[in-house]
């Protein structure tokens, strides 16, 4: 088959978070900061008056911009603030051409509820359905087909949609409209709903779990510090207990001694007082005997 889907697509989907604070004079490049995903500095360029108009040198606006880059948030603010969502570049592809591309349903929910055209015509004659059908994003293809897009439009090339469709669910859904018009495209819509439904009780379902897994470890962990904070706090006062025992048997030890020295003093004093009083009686005797000599 010839080539069946052509565009210059190369490089969609990139979004850059790192960025440095703003200053409030600084002068703010809006396609920049829509490239790096910047949500706020993009309100402060168009609060600024910054064109949100403006296009590049191949005709890309603001608002495509945000969606090649893949910035969802920047993409739901500039519709807020009144993007077109019916410019197109120079090639004709409108921000849904893009958003088809790069297969993200999130933004291309955000353009059709914003009342882009489902089937606008972009290079090579083709339609978002084109787009996405080709490059197999079945999500998008389901809100387009739910939307109402066109299932036999033609592009340059001769081909439809189910024709460059690339996975058996795009072909499915495509042939399901064909051949039942509207009631399958409510159908269809029921279906996507309901998946969407349970991809969300899926989502919520994996939160709470992992909530209630946060707080078992929170719970683990704070019984873990407490257990350690009760065995420190244990330890703190057998090491106290061990410190007082000490204290007491030094006092004891201390006063002992003290005992001691104060029983040998009092032994020594009292030996010294002994000791004198001999030496007194024995002085006594000594000049009584000398006495009685000299009365002989």
């Amino acid at each position: 088959m010839e080539e069946e889907y052509e565009g210059s697509y190369e490089g969609a989907g990139a979004v850059a978070t790192d960025r440095p604070a703003r200053e409030d004079t600084e002068v703010i490049d809006l396609f920049q900061v829509v490239k790096d995903n910047d949500v706020e500095s993009v309100q402060i360029a168009l609060d600024r008056g910054a064109d949100i108009e403006q296009t590049s040198s191949g005709g890309v606006t603001p608002l495509i911009q945000a969606v090649q880059s893949g910035s969802v948030q920047v993409v739901e603010l500039l519709l807020q603030m009144g993007a077109d969502v019916h410019a197109a570049t120079r090639s004709g592809d409108t921000a849904l051409h893009w958003a088809a591309y790069v297969g993200n349903a999130a933004m291309t929910r955000l353009l059709l509820e914003g009342g882009a055209n489902v089937d606008a015509v972009g290079e090579l004659g083709n339609r978002p359905l084109h787009v996405a059908s080709s490059k197999g994003h079945d999500q998008v293809v389901g809100l387009l087909l739910t939307h109402n897009a066109h299932t036999s439009f033609k592009n340059a090339y001769g081909n439809t949609a189910l024709t460059l469709a690339s996975s058996q669910r795009v072909q499915t859904w495509i042939k399901r409209v064909n051949e039942g018009g509207a009631a399958e495209r409510a159908k269809l819509a029921a279906e996507l709903a309901a998946a969407d439904s349970e991809a969300d009780a899926k989502v919520a379902e994996r939160r709470a779990k992992e909530e209630a897994e946060a707080k078992l470890r929170e719970e683990r962990m704070a019984a873990a510090r407490k257990k350690r904070d009760d065995e420190d706090a244990e330890e703190d006062r057998l090491e106290e207990m061990e410190r007082a025992r000490l204290k007491a048997e030094e006092e004891e030890r201390r006063r002992l001694e003290e005992e001691r020295i104060r029983a040998e003093e009092e032994a020594r004093r009292l030996a010294e007082e002994e000791a004198k009083r001999a030496a007194a009686e024995a002085r006594r005797k000594k000049r009584e005997a000398a006495k009685k000599k000299k009365a002989h």
